[in-house]
């Protein structure tokens, strides 16, 4: 079936990928997505695929569909999505962490933390690789096609942290609409909090309708309608052209592939901008005088 309202409500997750894999979402909502978004003969892909769940998915509905993560070697962060498919993807599904709210690695899959995994960074870095993350799907969506972000919201000591809002906020495309989803078997529903708080009992879907420009370009224009932080998205933007090119690069061309981005941001010091970015060592690694790469 596909969405009927923006609200869905899945009792059974259903026996779709691995049940033991924590945090998996019920396969139930991606079929919807792909039955409501997804043309007939189209491809569906997922980069952060967990427990298989979007794989069996596909399956059942035989359907177009590549899927990876980043506990198969696939790194969001610095490999090219459209790259690993070899072509765009008329849909794509993503259901990333909820910041830290699961440790993936270490705890999920994989002995130790891994640097790139999502659920291991702190609030501002998982910030920025959601920005990066977002323009790498955004880039291998197919022209006036669909991706979804399944997030959630988490509370931590206190503070809410709306982490869907800031998903709608950095996606490069226009949402055209928003699936409110229902959790249902929650650790939290064993919890009494006596009216001290509101329990969180619902997941967001949004779906992002693709447009003809590129995530750079696009997401300039996103960002001149929302209050985020520069600096965080000119990190990222520096990124994504170095992931992009899956190559080094010299600084001219850097320049040159930033300059649309530039042009929107009101800053005339744009260059030093991006020099100042590069020095982050944790991303660039310097080759030569004025030659960088990602840090892979």
């Amino acid at each position: 079936m596909s969405f009927d309202s923006s609200v869905c409500n899945y009792p059974s997750r259903g026996n779709h990928g691995n049940s033991r894999y924590h945090g998996n979402c019920t396969g139930h909502i991606i079929r919807d997505f792909a039955e409501t978004y997804l043309p007939s003969g189209g491809l569906l892909a997922d980069p952060s695929i967990g427990g298989g769940t979007s794989q069996d998915v596909a399956q059942e509905l035989g359907i177009n569909f590549k899927g990876t993560d980043l506990h198969q070697g696939f790194n969001l962060l610095t490999d090219d999505f459209t790259s690993f498919l070899g072509q765009q993807a008329e849909a794509i599904f993503w259901h990333p962490p909820y910041w830290n709210m699961v440790n993936y690695s270490s705890k999920v899959w994989g002995n130790e933390p891994n640097q790139w995994d999502l659920s291991q960074m702190s609030l501002s870095d998982f910030n920025e690789a959601m920005v990066l993350a977002l323009m790498n799907i955004h880039d291998a969506t197919a022209s006036n096609g669909y991706y979804g972000v399944l997030m959630g919201n988490l509370r931590r000591n206190g503070q809410y942290y709306n982490l869907s809002s800031m998903v709608e906020r950095v996606a490069p495309a226009p949402l055209v609409d928003e699936i409110i989803k229902i959790q249902n078997n929650c650790r939290s529903d064993k919890s009494n909090y006596n009216g001290k708080i509101v329990r969180i009992a619902h997941e967001k879907l949004m779906i992002f309708k693709k447009k003809a420009q590129a995530a750079l370009y696009f997401l300039s224009k996103t960002l001149n309608r929302h209050d985020i932080s520069a600096q965080l998205t000119w990190k990222a933007s520096v990124r994504r052209v170095l992931q992009q090119a899956n190559k080094s690069l010299k600084l001219a061309d850097i320049y040159a592939a930033i300059a649309p981005y530039a042009a929107q941001r009101d800053n005339e010091h744009w260059q030093a901008k991006v020099r100042q970015v590069l020095q982050d060592e944790r991303y660039f690694n310097r080759l030569s005088l004025g030659v960088y790469e990602l840090n892979k």
